[in-house]
């Protein structure tokens, strides 16, 4: 077994939508890059992050960091006059974003006919199964639970892992965004490697499952996953209509990671219904949020570790992400994750920035609410 129990490869698309029920084609539209210079121009594209149109593939992080951003084409001619009024750096990198979704689904369709889910890119019903089929394989080690039911009616399923030495819980969570498809997919490698391993008699994986039981939700967002397959790949948000604004362009949904409770609407989120940044019209307000929680709640005192996977970007981050305040333990998770870290480095080269998310996201958060 490696050093590492998950790899995680950043490669997705970010939202656009329309309600129109064929597949949306982004013909036309731009990635670029922008570099901003100034506190200026970091408050700029803060501010432009929340408009729906306005589309950041990354993060936005500190003056001189690279931001993606993808814009249609009636978006770049919004746009680029601003960024050249405010003498704000951008080169365009891709033309037209459609081709890297041609390319990927042809890489799909060579890649369907194996009949393992593993190394692709799963529908929710092949995920499903493949977790019922785990339990019916694995009785001595393996079950699942419903953790809820979404809006459109679909399962959160979650896979249990444990032996009867486990003792301690570790939750592990993917797909909370629809559009990142390779999160789904590292839970999937994670399940399958885990349990491959253990039957090998590995002793890493006899280790972790002989003291802790995993409890694995691979899609957290299974209606806007579906969605994004079948109509738009791009989209983010779950698939819950937002009142009146239902039948606006991109006001379907709630960013479920922005709508826990838990200093809800502090830093990062916004109130408009057709932002990608949307937190829900109230905190927990809807049922996939609301299962995660209730899951937790359910073997509270119990968890040892609480993993989340998204894309993209190298960074491992630890709490907090609504203030840049550190936690008590904060140096000992960091000890934890730069052991990961370099598990991944000494495998695969690639570099993790480790820290919280209002440090490692919002650098000069405190200097641009100064400004």
């Amino acid at each position: 077994m490696s050093k590492h129990l998950f790899s995680i490869v950043f490669l997705f698309l970010s939202s656009f939508c329309s309600c129109d029920q064929k597949k949306f084609s982004f013909h036309g539209y731009k990635l670029i890059q922008i570099k901003p210079k100034s506190v200026h121009h970091f408050s700029l594209l803060k501010s432009w992050e929340e408009n729906p149109d306005f589309d950041v593939w990354n993060r936005i992080k500190s003056i001189n960091e690279i931001v993606d951003v993808a814009l249609s084409p009636k978006a770049f001619q919004q746009y680029e006059p601003l960024f050249k009024l405010a003498n704000l750096p951008y080169t365009i990198v891709n033309e037209n974003i459609q081709n890297l979704i041609d390319r990927e689904e042809e890489s799909m369709r060579r890649s369907f006919p194996s009949r393992s889910i593993v190394g692709r890119y799963p529908r929710y019903t092949e995920v499903s199964s493949f977790i019922s089929n785990l339990v019916i394989d694995n009785p001595d080690i393996a079950s699942s639970y419903s953790a809820g039911t979404t809006y459109e009616n679909r399962q959160l399923k979650v896979l249990v892992l444990k032996t009867d030495t486990s003792q301690k819980s570790v939750w592990i969570d993917c797909g909370i965004h629809a559009r990142e498809w390779i999160s789904i997919s590292t839970c999937v490698w994670f399940i399958d490697r885990l349990l491959k391993d253990y039957r090998n008699s590995d002793p890493v994986a006899k280790d972790l499952l002989g003291y802790y039981e995993f409890h694995i939700l691979p899609i957290v967002n299974p209606d806007g996953y579906e969605y994004s397959h079948s109509n738009f790949r791009i989209w983010r948000k779950n698939r819950k209509p937002n009142r009146e604004d239902e039948l606006i362009w991109n006001c379907f949904g709630t960013d479920l990671n922005r709508n826990f409770g838990y200093k809800w609407m502090v830093a990062g989120s916004s109130s408009n219904v057709c932002s990608e940044i949307y937190a829900g019209p109230s905190a927990d307000s809807e049922v996939e949020t609301k299962s995660v929680q209730k899951a937790i709640n359910d073997k509270l005192g119990n968890w040892d570790v609480f993993v989340t996977i998204h894309s993209y970007g190298n960074l491992w981050m630890v709490p907090w992400g609504w203030d840049t305040s550190l936690l008590p333990d904060y140096n000992d998770l960091y000890s934890v994750s730069q052991i990961g870290a370099d598990a991944l480095k000494a495998v695969y080269g690639t570099k993790y920035s480790i820290g919280s998310p209002a440090n490692l996201l919002c650098k000069t958060k405190k200097r641009t609410l100064s400004f």
